[in-house]
């Protein structure tokens, strides 16, 4: 081992002057050979990564998408290149201010030191691979390329060759550092700048220009962008590099003989106005001073590509005014789709952040519904987007043919609207149904040249749809609608659209799930409110309604200072309607009588409850004596219409009520009780004084008591006794 280390010091040895990484792998990744610009760059001395798996340094080789590549080179395989494009660092070094190196390696099979191979051998092949791998990366004129310049390529013999006669192979790891990204587009400007400065030289002396053309013409053609010598006074090329071939497609020549029509020919007719206002610019521009323009040039593909043009003045006229400019146009399309494809993606995101919080922040389904449609339509600019709402059927597929209804749509102006529309056999078909399932979206960019069912194209036809998506709105296994975009002219619709309207889908139907749990919710509480404040039976108000809505009103009246009354109302005899009738129909007498009081009472902030038994009670806001006598005489008037037989009764051959009266203003140190305390002694004096009668309670003015806290009271009998006939009791 140790005279084998020796050997590949000696043999590799040289690799220790060139400027660039330099590594030898045996085929377990232990570390034969580790270059010093290496150590210099890893900080990694070669006394303590020789003999040790290099893997330990670094771990991330152990990575399988670098152990298969390496597994080829061991077996002799070709040279392969971890490009810096992909592979930012091979081999993790730092560089200035603690960043990382960027690093574009060349890894290639270097056959194992065995008998027969000369180190001479070895070092000829050693340099012709480091000749391959930096070629086409180094700069002309760079240290790299002094060190590898030769007049002719070494002589490598077949025998060392990579895979060939050779059982075994290290992996040589050459390295380049292309950190300075900043540095090589400098010199790109340099040398455009070097370019600009040459043909300032010669502005002055065109005929001379000419004459060295072929000379300028080497260096305008290497640059990878269009170089162009434009006349301003006869609007025309006068010069364009070779590049216009290989970002045009044109030759040069043929853009010279476009002459004045080069621009209706190639420049994309919207970005006119904009390159006609840069030449304006010229007349007062000064010398050395660029202008920048962004602007879209046709490829005889018919593509049209985006350039972004540096203009300076080239030539003046004898007065001074600029004759010719000088300008580069760097093609920046893939930038600019980029920047699209970001905007887009940007907007996407906006606009689903924007509907999602909408709709999230809504438990109404009609108002998410409405919400999405807008949105939508605003992102697309189509001209109708639109939900259809599937009728409900039995099963995931409907035995019938399925339907659906335009529950909410945003149209534009001049469209006609679908809202309500029923759409039969339209997106119900075989391929939907499946294809919803699998959350499939359909985009149709000209229904005229799609294969649709006639019945479809008809039915589109009538609202002057030329082009649509359709997104199924899915929850869970049922598919709950569909979410539609409409186009009156044909449209090809990009898949951002069809992404978008993708995630929108699912956002939409949880929203759409919870809204519907919401509506559940809020018909169950309005349920269980109905049932914690109705009495079973008679379907009136119950006794805990009762109190809480006589506890708010007073305080209201109380703050308003108007009166308020209570009427207390009670079955006459009915313990003995029980015994005549059994319970059952006392049960329905009750329901009878709860009838007509309610029928009684019209005005909404009136309400009439079920106060114990076969007491009933009615609370009347706002509501001075007057008025609340004028009620008690309607209830009875509809007791006695009633016409209830009551075998058991001593005043009537029918169900009568006794009613008790009472209207106070509240006050706010006093509660409510004071109230029913009033009109049930009201109620008790109508039953002792005969029953079927209405019995009012005032406060008594001479007791010099505010009203609401009255204590002494005065009856007011408003009956008559009952003369057992059938008609009411008049009060």
């Amino acid at each position: 081992m140790i005279e084998e280390s020796k050997s590949i010091k000696e043999k590799f040895g040289v690799l220790d002057s060139v400027p660039v990484g330099a590594c030898l792998l045996q085929d377990d990744f232990v570390v034969l050979f580790w270059n010093t610009c290496l150590e210099e760059w890893t900080k990694i001395p070669r006394s303590q990564i020789l003999g040790t798996k290099i893997t330990t340094h670094f771990p991330h080789l152990s990575q399988l998408k670098y152990a298969t590549r390496f597994k080829q080179i061991f077996a002799g395989g070709p040279p392969t290149i971890f490009s810096s494009q992909i592979h930012k660092h091979l081999i993790p070094a730092t560089w200035q201010d603690g960043q990382q190196r960027i690093q574009q390696t060349t890894v290639t099979a270097v056959p194992a030191l065995e008998a027969g191979i000369e180190e001479q051998e070895i070092r000829d092949w050693v340099l012709h691979t480091l000749e391959l791998a930096s070629d086409g990366t180094v700069g002309v004129g760079s240290p790299r390329s002094a060190f590898l310049s030769r007049e002719s390529a070494p002589s490598v013999s077949s025998s060392i060759w990579p895979g060939i006669n050779s059982p075994s192979f290290y992996a040589l790891l050459v390295i380049q550092d292309v950190t300075d990204l900043t540095h090589r587009i400098q010199a790109y400007r340099t040398m455009r700048d070097q370019a600009l400065e040459e043909v300032q030289v010669r502005q002055r002396v065109e005929e001379e220009l000419r004459s060295s053309q072929h000379f300028i013409q080497q260096i305008a053609d290497a640059a990878p962008y269009l170089l162009y010598i434009y006349d301003l006074t006869e609007q025309r090329n006068v010069y364009v590099n070779g590049q216009a071939s290989k970002l045009l497609g044109y030759t040069p020549q043929e853009i010279l003989q476009m002459q004045t029509a080069l621009y209706s020919s190639l420049v994309y007719p919207e970005d006119l106005p904009r390159l006609k206002a840069h030449q304006q610019k010229f007349p007062s521009t000064q010398d050395g001073h660029i202008l920048e323009l962004e602007y879209r040039l046709k490829h005889r593909s018919g593509e049209w590509r985006w350039f972004r043009c540096r203009d300076q003045v080239f030539a003046r006229t004898a007065d001074g005014c600029p004759k010719q400019i000088f300008g580069t146009a760097q093609d920046i399309t893939e930038y600019k789709r980029a920047e699209e494809a970001l905007r887009q993606q940007n907007e996407r995101e906006l606009l689903m952040a924007t509907i999602t919080q909408h709709i999230r922040q809504s438990l109404d389904l009609g108002e998410v519904l409405r919400t999405t449609v807008t949105e939508v339509r605003q992102f697309l600019q189509a001209d109708r987007v639109m939900i259809v709402r599937f009728n409900p059927c039995t099963g995931s597929l409907c035995a019938g043919p399925a339907t659906g209804a335009v529950t909410v749509e945003s149209v534009a102006p001049n469209c006609q609207p679908m809202l309500g529309e029923t759409l039969e056999n339209f997106c119900f078909d075989q391929f939907y149904l499946e294809a919803y399932q699998h959350r499939s979206i359909r985009p149709i960019g000209d229904v005229l040249a799609a294969d649709l069912p006639q019945y479809q194209i008809d039915l589109l036809a009538q609202f002057a749809v030329r082009a649509y998506l359709v997104v199924p709105l899915v929850q869970g296994d049922d598919l709950w609608g569909l979410l539609m975009a409409h186009q009156c002219s044909p449209r090809q619709w990009m898949q951002l659209e069809v992404e978008l309207l993708s995630s929108l889908a699912t956002q939409l139907a949880i929203a759409i799930k919870q809204a519907e749990l919401y509506q559940q919710l809020q018909a169950a509480n309005l349920k269980l409110e109905r049932l914690a404040t109705l009495d079973e039976l008679t379907q009136l108000a119950n006794r805990r309604r009762f109190d809480q809505y006589l506890e708010m009103e007073w305080r209201r009246q109380a703050r308003e200072q108007t009166p308020m009354s209570l009427i207390l109302c009670d079955i006459d005899s009915f313990k003995s309607y029980n015994d005549t009738y059994g319970h059952q129909g006392g049960d329905e007498c009750l329901r009878q009588v709860a009838g007509a009081i309610g029928n009684a009472v019209n005005r909404p902030a009136d309400l009439v409850a079920r106060y114990g038994g076969e007491e009933f009670a009615v609370i009347l806001p706002n509501t001075a004596i007057q008025g609340a006598v004028m009620v008690a005489k309607h209830i009875q008037l509809k007791i006695a219409a009633l016409q209830v037989p009551h075998a058991g009764s001593q005043v009537s051959p029918y169900v009568t009520l006794s009613l008790g009266v009472a209207s106070i203003v509240p006050a706010s140190e006093s509660g409510a009780e004071i109230l029913i305390a009033t009109a049930d002694q009201a109620l008790y004096q109508a039953k002792r004084l005969g029953r079927d009668r209405i019995q009012l309670y005032q406060p008594d003015p001479a007791a010099g008591k505010p009203n609401g806290t009255s204590t002494s009271i005065l009856p007011v009998d408003f009956s008559l006794p009952n003369t057992n006939l059938p008609s009411p009791t008049s009060a």
